[in-house]
């Protein structure tokens, strides 16, 4: 296994950073080690030292004044024993009434399950799961528990959306400038006729596929990086006032070196719920949408922290991104420990102040700018996190109870 080792000093709190955006830029990657003097690389075939040198000083120089004391900060963690951030009563009944129903959905699907399970989940590639069986039960009725909550606990409306965006209105949202390392264009086969004649023949006769783009029209679309960003065209031409809309389906991030089967998967699924108010009646949202989280986490009996999220940003303005974000706690994740991995992130509430209000022109009904906030759910890592309970019923009338006695 070819080996480069680059002597260079690193300080600690940017080895993540390193570590993410080399196997994002050399997917060989094997095995990569960060010392204080060094970075070791494994790979399955040479790599090129002056790229990856490049790499290495780029992103360094772009967190080159980042304070080693800025870094994620806990916001709630159950195990301090500090008092969990309270539901109100409305939200306590809108998640207990959908508990219940979760309860009831899970234990009639299990009726369902044929005698030969394909197995909960079943790797096809890195990065792209299929969920067979309990699996797949159980992602659809988590899908329905959240929706419910939205619905009964914020009067959410439900929207179901396409698996594509208009890469003009990606563009627009401003996902090119903050997130364009993992965008996924869709291109179709050629229309022209000579062309497309000649496209069957070439791939039959498997010849060297960096030609492909010679028999594909110019992508249009991106697949979904972020489904909030199909409500924001809707509501452009009519007044928001306190309206909330909830929608799940898959995204798709191309993550390269770093995509495996378990956190990081080509294609998700997620459920979200996406907020538009003025700023004072979002800010109430977010504190209930901050115990909404953990109080989801305590009824699945899960081990979890709250924190502020730090983002891998990979544009020259990546430091002051960062620092934005965490400062101005824009971010906060739910944590969740897995094995004895690193901790994972299975959902967040995203503060957006007017980021995506003033480019789509969105306005109340008084005139003003309305600012919008969403909340999201990763369905696939909410099933890791639960693959080991094998009685998910019996676990949610316990934390059923436990809610019962807290309230």
């Amino acid at each position: 296994m070819p080996t480069l080792s680059l002597p260079f000093a690193l300080q600690e709190n940017l080895w993540p950073t390193m570590h993410t955006r080399l196997r994002f830029h050399f997917p060989q990657i094997e095995q990569l080690d960060i010392t204080a003097t060094e970075i070791l690389l494994h790979s399955t075939e040479a790599l090129p030292a002056g790229k990856v040198t490049s790499v290495v000083e780029r992103v360094a120089a772009s967190y080159a004044s980042l304070s080693e004391r800025l870094s994620s900060r806990i916001v709630y963690d159950p195990s301090a024993g500090t008092d969990a951030p309270a539901l109100n009563a409305a939200d306590a009944t809108a998640l207990r009434a959908a508990a219940v129903r979760l309860v009831a959905d899970l234990e009639e699907s299990r009726k369902s399950l044929p005698t030969e399970d394909l197995g909960e989940v079943l790797p096809r590639e890195r990065g792209l799961n299929v969920y067979g069986g309990i699996g797949a039960y159980r992602l659809r009725a988590l899908d329905d528990f959240l929706r419910r909550f939205f619905e009964r606990a914020h009067g959410a409306t439900e929207i179901r959306v396409p698996s594509m965006l208009p890469a003009a209105v990606v563009d627009r949202a401003g996902h090119f400038d903050t997130g364009c390392q993992h965008l996924s264009f869709v291109a179709p086969v050629t229309t022209d006729m000579e062309d497309f004649e000649g496209f069957l023949p070439y791939w039959r006769a498997d010849n060297d596929r960096d030609r492909l783009h010679e028999f594909l029209r110019t992508p249009k679309d991106i697949l979904n990086p972020a489904l909030c960003l199909h409500a924001y065209p809707l509501v452009e031409h009519r007044p928001v006032d306190n309206l909330v809309l909830t929608l799940s389906g898959s995204c798709f991030r191309d993550e390269s070196g770093n995509l495996n089967n378990r956190e990081r998967l080509r294609e998700f699924t997620m459920r979200e719920g996406v907020f538009f108010g003025s700023q004072t009646d979002l800010a109430q949202v977010h504190q209930r949408l901050i115990a909404m989280m953990a109080a989801v986490a305590d009824l699945f009996g899960i081990k979890y922290q709250l924190a502020t999220a730090t983002d891998i940003f990979f544009n020259d303005n990546a430091q002051e991104q960062l620092f934005s974000q965490l400062v101005t706690d824009s971010k906060i994740e739910m944590l969740v420990q897995v094995d004895d991995g690193e901790p994972v992130a299975v959902a967040s509430v995203n503060k957006h102040g007017q980021h995506f209000a003033k480019p789509f022109g969105l306005s109340s009904s008084d005139g003003t700018t309305p600012s919008t906030m969403c909340i999201g759910f990763g369905l696939d890592r909410i099933l890791l996190a639960l693959r080991n309970v094998s009685d998910l019923p019996g676990q949610l009338r316990q934390g059923l109870a436990r809610m019962e006695r807290q309230a």
